[in-house]
């Protein structure tokens, strides 16, 4: 976003990117870029024909290494923020052990990418009933939601119940509708009398259970620790389906050797108990 700083990593004057730059538009006939005061930033069509480009100088680059006999070892994950930070984060150091060999990039998100061209492998949530991914899916685990607060002891008798959530604020990820849910799994009223907290992140929502804001639902696959250890306590009997995880995949060969290691080790990983570095 700096045609000086262009121009220094490339050794030209600032005044042969600008002329190349309005040479290009020109060519293209469309604006790339919006000239600011002492900046400049990508329009629309900007933004997507350098998406296109890098792509394309990413296979160019591929290529060369290929044909040189140089194998690609670095694999582009983008991954929802929850799984990231409470399940694949504390299992990495197992697959960098196994696999020195792979540099790892990992981008976190809920948003779409486009596969081969962002990122070579995708781990995103899918709520019950959500429309199916056209690219090739593998279902890793389902996420079922219990009732979870911080740990207190003794463990107080009314968490054996359902209607002990009743006593603490919900605390939402969403907009209410996965509480919902899990009230009327429980067949329990109450949930428009109660106290509310929305965040727009899971982890966010956990965390403040953690410090004694309030109930969450936690997802079972990531406060697995914390119930071992106290820090959570569950409440009641009751727990819901949400959704699932599912690992989809770029169809590119370079990447391939690297793509089928990451997912052995991953699917491998999911039937193991969580490492005790699990939880902050």
């Amino acid at each position: 976003m700096s045609f000086t700083d262009a121009a220094r990593e490339l050794h030209v004057s600032q005044a042969a990117i600008s002329r190349h730059v309005r040479s290009l538009e020109k060519d293209v006939g469309r604006s790339l870029f919006r000239r600011l005061h002492r900046a400049v930033e990508l329009t629309a069509p900007g933004r997507q024909f350098a998406a296109e480009l890098a792509a394309g100088f990413l296979r160019i680059h591929r290529a060369v290494e290929a044909v040189r006999g140089v194998t690609t070892r670095r694999l582009r994950l983008t991954v929802e923020p929850g799984f990231a930070s409470r399940w694949l984060v504390p299992r990495l150091e197992g697959f960098s052990a196994a696999h020195p060999e792979i540099e790892l990039e990992i981008e976190t998100s809920d948003e779409i990418r486009m596969l081969g061209r962002d990122a070579d492998i995708a781990i995103r949530y899918l709520s019950i009933g959500a429309r199916r991914p056209r690219a090739k899916m593998r279902k890793l685990f389902s996420i079922d939601g219990i009732p979870v607060v911080a740990g207190v002891r003794p463990r107080p008798a009314e968490f054996r119940e359902d209607a002990g959530v009743l006593g603490y604020r919900l605390l939402h990820d969403d907009d209410g509708r996965t509480w919902r849910s899990w009230f009327a799994a429980a067949r329990l009223d109450g949930f428009e009398r109660a106290k509310h907290l929305y965040f727009t992140d899971y982890s966010l929502a956990l965390a403040a259970a953690l410090r004694g804001q309030g109930v969450t639902l936690g997802a079972t696959a990531f406060v697995e620790l914390d119930l071992k250890n106290g820090r959570l306590m569950r409440i009641g009997r009751t727990s819901a389906t949400f959704g699932e995880y599912v690992l989809l995949e770029a169809i590119d060969r370079a990447t391939a050797p690297i793509r089928a290691a990451f997912v052995r080790w991953l699917v491998g990983e999911i039937s193991r108990p969580a490492p005790t570095n699990a939880s902050d």
